[in-house]
């Protein structure tokens, strides 16, 4: 199977505020996601000549600098101090994945509703709490669904194999579902499922 990718840009107007000033700490380092990436020079140079002390996110895997992606999110390491990140766009998968990795403030800012949102160390708490109770769910389950996907780069089938093997001798059935779209609602037609598992 051939795969192309596309890079979907945000072609809207974008202005940053005074608010967005105001609510962030003086050193930052900022993201996004590749819709919003060209914005970035232009946030970059607002925040400096509002006296802030800006760094750009550089990632393992990402084509561009200051873009952020998915499957690459790792502690992120400078040689100068920074306070917070400051992600430009929309959603909470990438700049959850900042807080997960980095125990640091996460500040988002959403160029279409110019709104501004701080994930914080006790939205982290909040999450472990969740991600706990999932946890002890999992282990008390013996129909367990896992979902794969194809895409390159999220493509986990031999850890699958692996895992599946690993629960089979705990006493779990688990039963693989290869998709590259997800749609939650067609996970309720396996009701014999007690807990599903998201690899990709």
């Amino acid at each position: 199977m051939k795969h192309l990718f596309v890079e979907v840009k945000y072609t809207g107007k974008v202005q940053f505020t005074q608010e967005l000033l105001d609510q962030t700490p003086k050193r930052l380092v900022i993201c996004s996601n590749i819709q919003y990436l060209d914005f970035l020079p232009q946030l970059k140079d607002f925040l400096e000549k509002g006296g802030k002390e800006v760094q750009v996110f550089q990632s393992r895997h990402g084509q561009y600098s200051g873009q952020i992606l998915g499957c690459d999110v790792f502690p992120f390491s400078s040689e100068k101090e920074f306070d917070a990140f400051l992600y430009l766009g929309d959603g909470l998968f990438h700049p959850t994945a900042l807080l997960y990795r980095n125990e640091k403030s996460v500040f988002m800012y959403c160029p279409r509703g110019e709104t501004i949102k701080e994930l914080d160390l006790n939205y982290l708490e909040s999450l472990k709490k969740k991600k706990k109770g999932r946890l002890a769910k999992f282990i008390v389950s013996k129909e367990i669904g896992v979902l794969v996907t194809r895409k390159p780069g999220q493509n986990q089938s031999l850890a699958v194999e692996n895992f599946r093997k690993e629960m089979s001798d705990k006493g779990k059935n688990i039963y693989v579902f290869l998709t590259d779209n997800i749609n939650v609602s067609k996970l309720e037609d396996f009701n014999f499922i007690e807990m599903w598992v998201n690899t990709g």
